[in-house]
Parts: structure tokens; sequence; C-alpha cells
């Protein structure tokens, strides 16, 4: 039977590896779903560079496994340097999902906002208020959230989300659907 050290041992190597794996799952998704338009990515560098350190560490930790040192030093490295890049793979993550969840909400727009007029996003809008798929462009340097709850909750208006660029044709949308929208129902207060 194996005694409480060499059982600790193992545990530690298991979350180790467990760990990597889902380092190694998240950096492969991170890599896939970069922004292509940046120029610089400092978060996707700082997750591969720790990840490789998990990985030097953890080899390094094989090599010389029987010296007691080894463990003592290499395994605590490895498991900070996998939590380090898990921590900007998230948090890159995180970004990747709001930038393809804006693109998904205005791609089909981005013919109306490049020219940044409102008589196409109008005619646009009509489309949308006789298909019923009226969207809201939320901003985030002017949001209200009771407005953008009410739109969502009672009138079923989709709302896109304030990471994206803000066109002025968004703009022009927003308050033709603020405009239906008092037309319907006089409560609702700017």
């Amino acid at each position: 039977m194996p005694n409480i050290e060499e059982q600790m041992k193992l545990k530690i190597k298991n979350i180790a590896i467990i760990l990597f794996l889902i380092d190694a799952i998240l950096l492969i998704i991170n890599i896939k779903y970069r922004d292509e338009t940046a120029s610089v990515i400092p978060d996707l560098d700082c997750a591969k560079l720790f990840f490789y350190l998990g990985i030097v560490c953890f080899v390094t930790y094989l090599i010389t496994a029987k010296l007691k040192k080894a463990f003592t030093i290499v395994v605590p490295m490895t498991i900070i340097s996998f939590c380090i890049s898990m921590f900007f793979n998230l948090r890159l993550a995180k970004d990747n999902y709001d930038r393809i969840q804006c693109n998904k909400g205005i791609s089909e727009y981005f013919k109306y906002f490049e020219h940044e007029s409102c008589k196409k996003i109008t005619k646009r809008f009509k489309e949308d208020l006789i298909n019923g798929e009226l969207k809201y462009f939320q901003d985030e340097y002017n949001s209200d959230l009771k407005f953008e709850e009410r739109l969502r909750d009672v009138h079923a208006i989709e709302l896109i989300g304030i990471s994206c660029t803000q066109f002025t044709s968004m703009e022009c949308y927003n308050d033709l659907v603020k405009d239906y929208i008092k037309k319907k129902d006089e409560k609702i207060i700017e």
C-alpha cells in the first residue's frame, strides 16, 4: 500500500496533468478564434509563454522524478505556470466570445453601417419590423438598463452587446426602435 507522501505526489501530478489538458484545449481554441485584426494580442503570447514554461517544468520533473528536491521545486512551478496560462486563456476566451457574439449580431448590418447613412438603415429597420426581428444596439457610454431590459423582456427585441463598435447608423436604427416603441407603448420613458 502506497504511503501518504506517494499518494500526495500522485494527486499533485494528476492536478498538473488536468491543468495541462484544460490549458491546452483553451489555448487551441484561443488560437483558432483569435482576432486577426488585432496587431498585438499580449494575452495569447503570455498564455503560450506560461504554457510552455509549465511543460518544461513538468518534463523536468518527470526526468528528475527520483529526487525529492525536484518535487518540492519543479511541481509547484509547473502548477503555477499552468494556472497563470489558464488565467490569460480565460481572459482571452471571454474577449473572443464577446467579439464573436458582436460580429454575429451586426455582421448582416455592416453594409448599412459603412456608409453612415440613416436612409439605408431606415429601410433595414422597416424590413426587420415586418419580419419581427428588431434589434437594439447597446451603447456602453449611454446605457439605460431599465429601458433595455424592457425592450428585451416585454417587446422581445434582441439586444446587441455593448462591446460592438458604435456606428452613427446604429444610433439611427436605435432611434427608430425607440420611436416605434413610443408609438406602441406610450409608457416607456427615455
